[in-house]
């Protein structure tokens, strides 16, 4: 199981975000860029889901450096209704997200292209990487929130 370095990146807030702040917490991250029309809204949904349903941190990595500025995150955030003690949305570094994204966990580049991964990807309190979930299909996000319950009871 690959565990989930140390990152530090910029929330939507403009605040500095370091990675370790979510040790301890069971979270649920994603890559998406706010002004896709395909994928990303289907994936905040999914999320919105889960801030109702679980008390999981949320974790949305932007690919789009380059237009999703803190502004612009906060502004998304707030479209999804996002509770910004849990729902992170985070930029930064192309760099930091590229390693994130391709060496963590394994689901493509950040590298300006905004191809990404439709997955929804569960981190335990150790920061392992526990699992990469479609975001598509009721089977999926059913299996995604058992296993967030199996390892809530594991901590």
């Amino acid at each position: 199981m690959a565990t989930v370095p140390e990152f530090s990146l910029t929330d939507q807030s403009g605040q500095p975000f370091a990675g370790g702040s979510l040790t301890g917490k069971i979270w649920v991250a994603n890559f998406m860029f706010t002004s896709c029309s395909a994928t990303c809204p289907r994936q905040s949904i999914l999320l919105q889901r889960l801030q109702r349903e679980t008390a999981v941190d949320l974790v949305s990595f932007t690919v789009d450096v380059k237009r999703d500025t803190p502004e612009v995150l906060a502004a998304y955030a707030k479209r999804f209704g996002a509770d910004p003690a849990r729902w992170h949305f985070l930029t930064g570094p192309e760099e930091t997200l590229h390693q994130l994204a391709y060496t963590v966990f394994q689901v493509g580049m950040v590298d300006g292209k905004l191809e990404h991964s439709s997955r929804l990807l569960l981190v335990d309190a150790k920061r392992g990487y526990r699992g990469s979930y479609p975001s598509v299909g009721e089977e999926s996000i059913n299996r995604l929130l058992a296993d967030i319950e199996q390892i809530s009871k594991e901590n």
